[in-house]
């Protein structure tokens, strides 16, 4: 395949993308693009294609872009329905496009995303307030929604769907069918698994006094460098060393949330066959229902 790219990997934020993009990009006949999320369609429309071009390192492959982006078009007063400039743009574009689209559980997509904030600084609040005060951390998971704006451009069986679960699984497997989706053989390449990709943690006190001593940016490389520099053995101390795992959802908090998403989670099971969201979980939501009045903003 030529420029311009006719795969893209959608979403969703927090679902495994940078881990399958990494995987992906092991093949020789893949190109990602130069960032993975280059957001043209999202945000970088008006710099032209010869700047979209310029994010692939070579166009004799089959080129990938994984923008997040995509499927984060945010809700719009009056309207039941999510813009759809995104999808528009791309059947403008590449009128013959193929997604990979991988899900999660909404609520636990959404208290994913909240924790990245919180460890970068940018979030404070407890995740209720935030979920309630600000729909960034809520859009993402709102898949019936997000994938309705696209299947106004395109059928649905330009859609592979995958979910989290099944990924974190079998990663390899998973990497296999995305390229038998993309139309490449998938037994002439064996991939290699890599340690998952931007995985949620928190910095402990003694990762917080090295992030205010190196920065970000700089923390960030020196755990790249030591993870090679040390035997695999050793990798699980090191990270204990500087990180703290993410608190798990409380029983409340998870079905207040599956509450709040369970709509649109039926929806997208019904349209595609894909369950986001567990059983036990809905009916974890309706036990709490009559609890709860005030629901997250964004819906």
């Amino acid at each position: 395949m030529a420029f311009p790219p006719q795969l893209f990997i959608i979403g969703a934020q927090r679902s495994g993308t940078t881990s399958l993009s990494a995987l992906l990009d092991q093949h020789p006949a893949i190109v990602l693009s130069a960032p993975k999320e280059p957001d043209f369609f999202s945000v970088n429309w008006d710099k032209g294609l010869d700047w979209y071009r310029a994010r692939f390192a070579r166009l004799d492959a089959t080129l990938i872009d994984a923008s997040v982006s995509y499927t984060m078009a945010k809700h719009q007063p009056g309207s039941d329905d999510l813009p759809d400039t995104v999808p528009r743009l791309i059947k403008q574009t590449v009128p013959d496009a193929r997604f990979i689209y991988l899900v999660r559980d909404p609520g636990d997509r959404c208290h994913s995303a909240y924790w990245h904030d919180v460890r970068a600084g940018r979030e404070s609040r407890s995740i209720r307030e935030a979920v309630e005060q600000h729909a960034y951390y809520t859009m993402a998971s709102y898949y019936h929604r997000q994938i309705s704006a696209f299947l106004r451009h395109f059928p649905l069986d330009r859609f592979l769907i995958v979910r989290f679960e099944h990924f974190t699984r079998d990663p390899l497997a998973i990497a296999r069918s995305c390229c038998r989706f993309a139309g490449l053989a998938d037994d002439d390449f064996e991939f290699r698994w890599l340690e998952p990709k931007n995985q949620s943690f928190l910095y402990s006190n003694f990762g917080q006094l090295l992030r205010g001593v190196l920065g970000e940016d700089r923390l960030k490389l020196a755990s790249r460098l030591a993870s090679n520099a040390l035997p695999s053995m050793l990798h699980p101390y090191a990270k204990r060393l500087v990180s703290r795992t993410v608190p798990d959802l409380t029983t409340k908090d998870r079905a207040w949330l599956a509450q709040h998403f369970a709509a649109d989670a039926q929806a997208f099971a019904q349209l595609t066959g894909v369950s986001v969201m567990a059983p036990a979980i809905s009916k974890a939501a309706s036990t709490v229902a009559h609890e709860t009045t005030a629901a997250p903003s964004g819906a």
